[in-house]
C-alpha cells in the first residue's frame, strides 16, 4: 500500500480505471481521513477482550482504541470490559455525537451477554442485544440530505458520515437532471438514497429485503408523510413489469447488481444509477448493461474508507 494519502488515492484512481476500462470522473475526499468512522464491530478474542479479526483470517486482535473510529466511538471502546467469549459480535454505532452499543448472541447464550450488558449501565449510552433494547432507546437517529432517520440498532448505515451525505445529494442531482416520472431504488435499506427524492416529490418504489430496514423506512415515510411504495422482498427478484419507473437507483451489496441489472434494463429507463463498494463486481454488472446498449456516462469516487483499498462508486448509466 503506497504510503501517503496522495499516494494511496492515486493508485486508487489508477486501480479502478483498469478494472473499469473507463477514466474516473472525479475522487471526492473525505474531509476527515481518521477519526471517520461511525460504526464498528468487534468480536471477543480467547480472554473475552473485544477486538478486529485479522485480514482473511479469524484471529483476534484486542482494539484498545481504534485511530479510524469516530472519537465518541474510542470514547466508549477505552471502557469496555471483557465479554462473554461466546458473544458473536459488538457493535458501536454513532451518529456522530450520541453511540449504542449493540451485542449479538446466539439464543442460548443471551443470559451471559445479557448480564454483561447489565454491568455496562455505567456507561451511561442505549445498550441494545439482538436487535431489541435492554437498557435505554437504541435507535440511532441521523440526519441526511435533510431526512430525519430512526434507525433500529440491525439497520445498516454507511460508516463515513461526512461521505454519505455528499454521496446521496451526489445522487439526487444524478436523479433530478432526468427529469423522471418515478423511480425505483433497488437494495434500497432504510431509505438512504431515495428518500430526499420522495421528500422532492418523486414517485418512489423502494425494494429491500432486511426487515428492520423496511420497517425503519416505513417509520420515517409515515413520520414525514411521504408516500412511498416501499416492498419487503428480494431486491435480485425484480422483474421488469413489477414497477414503474423511468430512472432507477441501485446499491446492492458486494457481489454486486447481477442479473436483476437485465430485468431493469428490459424496460429501457432514462438512466440507472449505481452506488458499489465493490469495483469489481461493478465492472461485471457494466459489462451486463452494456449488452442492453447502456454505457457508463460518469464515474464519481467516493473516499468513504480512507487509508483502505476500498471505495465507494457512482456511475450513472444511460442509453444515450
Amino acid at each position: 500500500m503506497p504510503s501517503t494519502l496522495d499516494e494511496q488515492r492515486a493508485a486508487l484512481i489508477a486501480r479502478v480505471e483498469r478494472q473499469l476500462k473507463r477514466p474516473v470522473t472525479e475522487l471526492v475526499t473525505s474531509p476527515r481521513t481518521t477519526g471517520y468512522r461511525a460504526r464498528i464491530e468487534l468480536t471477543p478474542g480467547p480472554d473475552g477482550v473485544l477486538g478486529y479479526r485479522a485480514p482473511r483470517s479469524h484471529t483476534p486482535v484486542p482494539v484498545h482504541h481504534c485511530p479510524i473510529a469516530r472519537p465518541e466511538i474510542n470514547d466508549v471502546l477505552a471502557q469496555l470490559t471483557p465479554a462473554p467469549k461466546l458473544t458473536q459480535r459488538v457493535a458501536l454505532r454513532s451518529n456522530g455525537r450520541d453511540v449504542v452499543l449493540h451485542a449479538r448472541a446466539k439464543d442460548k447464550h443471551r443470559g451471559a451477554v445479557r448480564r454483561w450488558l447489565d454491568d455496562l449501565q455505567h456507561l451511561n449510552i442505549p445498550l441494545a442485544l439482538n436487535g431489541r433494547g435492554v437498557h435505554g432507546d437504541p435507535t440511532s437517529v441521523l440526519s441526511v440530505a435533510g431526512i430525519k432517520h430512526r434507525l433500529s440498532p440491525a439497520t445498516f448505515y454507511q460508516v463515513n458520515l461526512d461521505i454519505n451525505e455528499q454521496l446521496v445529494r451526489d445522487v439526487s442531482a444524478l436523479v433530478k437532471a432526468e427529469k423522471p416520472t418515478a423511480i425505483l431504488d433497488l437494495f434500497s435499506g432504510a431509505g438512504n438514497l431515495s428518500m430526499p427524492l420522495a421528500a422532492a416529490g418523486v414517485s418512489t418504489t423502494m425494494i429491500e429485503s432486511h426487515p428492520t430496514a423496511v420497517k425503519d423506512a416505513r417509520r420515517t415515510a409515515a413520520r414525514l408523510e411521504l408516500s412511498i411504495d416501499i416492498r419487503e422482498g428480494r431486491a435480485e427478484d425484480f422483474h421488469a413489469g413489477d414497477a414503474f419507473f423511468d430512472v432507477a437507483v441501485l446499491d446492492p451489496p458486494r457481489k454486486g447488481a447481477g442479473a436483476v441489472i437485465d430485468q431493469v434494463l428490459l424496460t429501457r429507463p432514462k438512466a440507472v444509477i449505481l452506488v458499489s463498494c465493490n469495483t469489481s463486481a461493478l465492472a461485471s454488472d457494466l459489462d451486463r448493461a452494456a449488452g442492453h446498449g447502456y454505457q457508463l456516462s460518469q464515474l464519481k469516487l467516493y473516499e468513504m474508507f480512507p487509508h483502505t483499498g476500498h471505495v465507494e462508486a457512482v456511475g450513472l448509466l444511460s442509453s444515450r
